[in-house]
């Protein structure tokens, strides 16, 4: 009786197909343990601040006495495209003390240093509300010590007229020249019209300002 007991509890021996069976349940379980659990966080990357650019440092007003070297070199910088063509001084320290000769979008450019803001107004003789005429240039800018004559000069006949362009180029050169020789005054053939300024992509092309006249006794 307990022989026949103890062999009827006797396990009996699984079948091949079960051994595959239980291994593969196995290694299915264990995969599942090793790829169920969270996910890795994703790694941040610190994003850089946006550096800012640097604005253009405002170009100081000049003071009197000015010199026309500072004031060519200025408009250079401002981007009054000027091309110079020589310069000459006073014989014996007469005013005006120095003249640079330019050329400005096609027409005669003239930078002129006096020694005093008294000195220019003595020889310019302005009077308010008139024209320029015979002699003199159509249009024509006093700052400080500095006379700045734009345009054809004829002994003979009226200044001529600018045109629609050459108003607009007028506009800029004055401008440039009340930035940096304040108080400005004018006396142009015809008024010259505000300009509206335009957003600029960068500043000019170009090496820099070139060096002034030198000046010719």
């Amino acid at each position: 009786m307990l022989a026949s007991a103890a062999m009827g509890t006797r396990r009996r021996p699984l079948r091949p197909g079960r051994h595959r069976l239980v291994f593969a349940t196995v290694v299915t379980a264990w995969l599942l343990a090793g790829c169920g659990g969270a996910a890795p966080s994703p790694t941040s990357t610190p994003v850089p601040s946006p550096t800012p650019t640097p604005l253009p440092t405002p170009r100081p007003p000049l003071t009197e006495p000015a010199h026309a070297d500072e004031v060519y070199l200025a408009l250079l910088a401002d981007d009054i495209v000027i091309a110079p063509i020589n310069a000459d001084t006073g014989v014996g320290g007469r005013d005006p003390v120095k003249r640079i000769h330019a050329t400005y979008d096609g027409w005669p450019l003239a930078i002129s240093e006096y020694k005093s803001s008294r000195t220019l107004a003595s020889a310019t003789h302005w009077a308010a509300g008139t024209k320029p005429g015979s002699g003199e240039a159509p249009i024509a800018f006093i700052g400080l010590n500095i006379l700045v004559q734009w345009g054809p000069i004829a002994s003979t006949t009226q200044p001529k007229t600018p045109d629609g362009k050459k108003l607009a180029s007028a506009g800029r050169l004055r401008d440039a020249l009340a930035r940096l020789v304040a108080p400005l005054s004018e006396r142009t053939i015809v008024p010259i019209p505000p300009i509206t300024p335009v957003s600029s992509p960068g500043s000019s092309a170009g090496a820099g300002p070139s060096a002034a006249p030198t000046a010719t006794p």
